[in-house]
């Protein structure tokens, strides 16, 4: 059945994907022919503006005429004098001088470029047309060449299938938004079609080089599926039930998610959060070192969240970021109420790779900065190596710099486990290399286990780097860490993660020289 549903899935995007790019390639060819169009319009007009300087009217005219001649795009050639009045077209001498209707909509005497008027009715035939103009110089004071706006869409007409579905159409707009043509639509159902676009529309637009022409293509969604659709007929009472179960998983997954973030965000105006602090002891002497700041959600209705569900929806929307920034201004309130002989204690703080891929690490240094114990830059930044940082090279290494010459160090979680390798430990300058929990798990489990481990400490030492193994639960584990150089550790053995009055409790039990 899944591998049914899933070919199905990719046939449904795959479909969307061939009717999109049909279209672009009709979007871009007419994109192309306009390109050439306006360009060869515009070489033109400037040629006939040097030869009309000094021609009469009748020369003109007849210039005018072989020019028509020998382009079958263009219908009508013309001159106009200061008055706006036509005077010559490739048609002959216009006597008395009429008055140029096109030049009413939108003709600008100060533009030196081409411009692009109409449609309208051409003066001589009565033809409706799209008139390209150009200033004149002297006694001319412009020139025109007509288009019959078919010519814009006629490459549809020598396009095998050019099929655009019963709602689907190609138009050729100016930049002011001005129809020029369309194909398979009136002008007036693509006008209302822009106005009120459709999420069942597919539509891709293009602009010529001189942003003078828009080109919109548009089709139905359910047109773009039509062969979808008669593979699904074929399997449906299969696959039916099963995609509908699917489906209805899947929207409440993105639905929970997203209610999810909404609920992130009010929990933490509303202080739904608190910090559990995990003590880090040194295992020689096994007394208490500093912490971890751990952040867990008491939600109103469905009690404790861990961060193994909220974080990854967090590092997902962006909020992380303020969410860490909340962690610590928080470590900096909870160590003001710890009794002064602790305050040399140094906390552990995860903070996001998002904070490192933007560089912008400006709140930290100010928050840390601001508070009144001398000791608040006493704190490691944990980098997880589960999300890849992408600017390591600039943004992370200088967000990193700038913290460290306030006195902050820098641990990397979970070595090993995700995207990070050696070169990461030489980037990020770490003090710190933390052993994942999965690893110091395997110690009293299996060979392989060991292995590793000795050679993470072996790569700590010969880094100059402390070791801090997560995790430890065991007197053997601990054993096993202490005989090999491992100078500090965390994890149930020692104690769990603790509201504040009780790491304050365990610190005296357990107090740090």
């Amino acid at each position: 059945m899944l591998p049914t549903i899933l070919l199905l899935t990719i046939s449904y995007f795959q479909s969307i994907a061939d009717a999109r790019a049909s279209l672009a390639t009709l979007v871009n060819t007419a994109t192309s022919e306009a390109d050439k169009l306006l360009r060869d319009a515009d070489q033109i007009l400037h040629r006939l503006k040097v030869d009309l300087d000094q021609a009469d009217q009748k020369t003109a005219a007849s210039l005018l005429q072989r020019q028509i001649y020998s382009d079958f795009r263009f219908r009508e050639a013309g001159i106009f004098n200061s008055k706006g009045l036509l005077t010559a077209t490739s048609l002959g001498i216009v006597d008395p001088p009429e008055p140029v209707s096109f030049t009413k909509s939108g003709f600008d005497p100060n533009n030196p470029n081409l411009q692009i008027l109409g449609p309208g009715r051409s003066q001589v035939m009565q033809e409706r047309s799209v008139a390209l103009t150009l200033l004149g110089s002297k006694s001319i004071r412009g020139i025109y060449l007509l288009v019959d706006p078919v010519i814009l869409t006629y490459f549809l007409e020598v396009t095998p299938d050019p099929n655009l579905g019963a709602d689907g159409f190609i138009t050729i707009m100016t930049r002011d938004q001005r129809i020029l043509n369309t194909a398979n639509a009136s002008s007036q159902t693509v006008f209302d079609q822009l106005l009120n676009p459709s999420p069942e529309q597919i539509q891709i637009t293009q602009t010529t080089d001189d942003g003078n022409i828009t080109i919109v293509g548009q089709i139905n969604r359910k047109w773009a599926l039509r062969h979808w659709f008669k593979e699904l007929a074929i399997i449906a009472p299969i696959t039916c039930l099963i995609s509908g179960l699917l489906t209805h998983i899947f929207i409440r997954q993105v639905q929970r998610s997203a209610v999810l973030d909404y609920e992130l965000k009010l929990g933490l105006a509303q202080n739904e959060f608190e910090l559990h602090y995990q003590p880090i002891v040194d295992l020689k002497t096994r007394r208490c070192v500093g912490a971890e700041a751990l952040i867990r959600w008491h939600h109103p209705q469905q009690g404790m969240i861990y961060p193994g569900l909220f974080i990854p929806i967090a590092e997902q929307t962006g909020f992380i970021i303020p969410m860490t920034e909340w962690i610590i201004k928080k470590v900096i309130q909870d160590r003001a109420s710890l009794d002064a002989k602790f305050h040399n204690l140094y906390t552990s703080i995860n903070l996001s790779p998002s904070h490192l891929d933007t560089g912008d690490v400006n709140q930290i240094i100010q928050t840390l900065e601001a508070a009144d114990d001398p000791y608040s830059l006493n704190i490691v930044f944990e980098i997880t190596e589960n999300k890849l940082i992408e600017n390591w090279e600039t943004a992370a290494q200088d967000a990193i710099a700038r913290l460290k010459q306030r006195g902050i160090r820098f641990a990397i979680d979970d070595f090993g486990t995700g995207y990070s390798n050696i070169s990461y430990l030489q980037i990020f300058d770490a003090d710190y290399l933390k052993l994942d929990q999965i690893f110091v798990k395997g110690i009293a489990q299996d060979h392989g286990s060991r292995q590793i481990v000795d050679s993470l400490i072996d790569l700590s030492n010969k880094l100059g780097l402390a070791t801090i193994a997560e995790g430890i639960e065991t007197e053997a584990q601990f054993h096993y860490l202490l005989e090999r150089g491992v100078r500090y550790g965390q994890g149930w053995l020692f104690s769990r993660p603790l509201l504040l009055e009780d790491f304050q409790k365990f610190i005296q039990e357990h107090q740090s020289d």
